[in-house]
């Protein structure tokens, strides 16, 4: 364990935490696991919210966890970059800048269940009943009604879906719409404006739609019935990371006992995390490809058009 944590010690040096607090272990003088949250309340509060999390990990390494507070999100990317951090709770696009900047710096080991245990979101894709579209690759030859220009599930994510089923949005399409937003999007579907419109919703593990999305708020005033078409994979919450270089036996520690606390006792989680959790599930670099797919192009293009 020692050689794994004294490896990015000269790299540790080069980060300026806001503050951090030691929790010791039972194995006095043994090498320290660094979680990194974001600073301000968590220094404030003199780091009470993280307590509960630093013990359990504390104890079930056998080894002191030090609580690191960066000053950003961007700093706390840095700090996990260069292996000043080990351990910290990403947002999905946090996890996408840290990949593009340092691919394979950390593992997503775990996902937050939200409020009502939703994993995530799905984009969504429906017709009319009468458009004879049942998948992507139909879509040819006709319209299509994206939301935004600036959305991840109602444009960058079902226009790489379309990419990857071999369609080029300006060649194979016969218009492309933005509505300027969902409801927007929704209406023109109805009035056959587009043959499809894309959308979201989020679920559980099981598959229980937890917010139907904009589809079920334009439908309380709309009677338009629309079939679903394409969904993408789920789209998960912001990962829990580790260092990659972290030894394998510390890594199944770090994500057992975190998972365990998920299921016992989210609060604790929630409250050292700053998010709505109410459980943890298992993730990958894989279940999150799609995102960081189509983040990147919101980049490229964003930087294309300045």
């Amino acid at each position: 364990m020692r050689q794994a944590f004294a490896r990015a010690a000269i790299a540790a040096a080069s980060i300026a935490a806001f503050a951090g607090l030691l929790f010791t272990a039972p194995a006095a003088g043994a090498d320290v696991l660094r979680i990194g949250v974001i600073g301000g309340k968590a220094v404030s509060d003199d780091f009470a919210a993280q307590k509960c999390l630093a013990h359990d990990l504390a104890d079930g390494l056998a080894a002191p966890v030090q609580i690191l507070a960066l000053p950003s999100g961007e700093e706390l990317r840095h700090a996990l970059s260069i292996g000043a951090v080990d351990v910290a709770a990403l947002s999905t696009r946090a996890y996408s800048a840290l990949w593009r900047a340092n691919p394979g710096a950390v593992q997503p080991v775990l996902a937050t269940l939200g409020r009502g245990g939703s994993m995530g979101y799905r984009a969504v894709a429906f017709s009319r009943p009468d458009a004879e579209i049942d998948a992507l690759d139909t879509l040819k030859g006709k319209s299509i009604g994206f939301a935004d220009r600036r959305s991840m599930p109602g444009y960058f994510i079902p226009s790489v879906a379309l990419e990857r089923a071999g369609l080029n949005t300006e060649r194979d399409l016969k218009t492309v719409q933005f509505g300027g937003g969902y409801h927007a999007t929704f209406t023109a579907l109805e009035s056959g404006a587009v043959d499809a419109a894309v959308s979201w919703r989020s679920e559980t593990a099981s598959g229980a739609v937890v917010d139907s999305g904009p589809l079920g708020r334009f439908q309380l005033t709309s009677d338009a019935r629309f079939s679903e078409f394409w969904h993408s994979p789920v789209m998960p919450n912001g990962p829990v990371v580790l260092r990659t270089a972290l030894s394998e036996s510390i890594k199944k520690t770090v994500t057992d006992r975190i998972a365990a606390l998920g299921k016992t006792t989210p609060d604790c989680l929630a409250a050292a995390l700053g998010l709505p959790v109410t459980g943890v599930f298992p993730v990958s670099h894989a279940d999150y490809e799609i995102f960081i797919a189509a983040d990147h192009k919101r980049i490229s293009l964003s930087v294309a058009s300045n």
